[in-house]
């Protein structure tokens, strides 16, 4: 059987909190499974099990899911022998495609943004070619999922190990560039101001008008890229999978 660590169940349950609840997502599966066929709790049961092997939900809590939907007209149960079948109603679908007009979207064009960092930052999986920018709407959803602050310095640094020198608006530029996300340009802004406190970054103004700081990244620096790098990778490869089961899913 899979168990999850701490650190991982932690992180789930952050997700679970940003994105679909348990509940919504148990749902969602009925409903998905359904639209193809009557089907039993107990093999509904196995089979989110083996889809959902991060989670553990015990089978009281589907079955509690399950009779809550046919209680309200999205299922309806009926018995063959000692067998419970479950079929999904006219209501059921509706609140099938309620999911995806309000989810489906969102979490398909986050997920974009997701893949192309998980490319990065792996050399795995798809990388999406970017065509447009990640709305705001779509922005504040991403923000729950990650950990902004890593992603920013992320970028900011991978750059600066190629370059002799960055600075803000290229490292917003590059990043609407690349993955068709970028944090916005005052928080760039703080956040350099912070890892140059911090000793990862040291600057220099272009010209006495100071508005634009030459940016290079130090020693210090180098050693801390390695660890963001592989803080990054991890959450993102989450939201990824987070992602993918909603998407199945719909």
């Amino acid at each position: 059987m899979y168990e999850r660590s701490g650190k991982e169940a932690a992180m789930l349950n952050k997700l679970e909190t940003a994105g679909l609840s348990q509940r919504q997502l148990i749902t969602l599966f009925i409903l998905k499974h359904l639209l193809e066929g009557p089907n039993n709790p107990k093999t509904l049961y196995q089979s989110m099990s083996e889809t959902l092997h991060h989670k553990s939900h015990s089978f009281s809590y589907f079955y509690k899911v399950a009779n809550h939907l046919a209680a309200n007209g999205d299922l309806v149960a009926s018995k063959e022998g000692n067998i419970t079948y479950y079929r999904i109603t006219g209501q059921g679908r509706d609140l099938y495609s309620w999911f995806q007009q309000n989810f489906k979207e969102q979490v398909s064009e986050v997920k974009k943004v997701i893949d192309r960092f998980v490319f990065e930052l792996t050399r795995n999986g798809t990388n999406p070619p970017v065509e447009k920018q990640l709305s705001e709407e779509h922005r504040l959803y991403f923000s729950k999922l990650v950990s902004v602050k890593d992603l920013c310095r992320y970028v900011a640094l991978k750059m600066a190990l190629k370059r002799e020198s960055i600075h803000i608006a290229g490292v917003d530029q590059y990043s609407k560039m690349k993955f068709g996300w970028s944090g916005s340009e005052g928080y760039l802004y703080d956040l350099a101001k912070e890892m140059e406190k911090e000793g990862i970054l040291t600057g220099r103004w272009e010209s006495e008008a100071r508005t634009i700081r030459h940016l290079r990244i130090t020693e210090q620096g180098k050693d801390f890229f390695k660890t963001i790098e592989g803080s990054a990778a991890e959450r993102v490869k989450q939201v990824q999978h987070y992602l993918s089961t909603i998407l199945n899913f719909m």
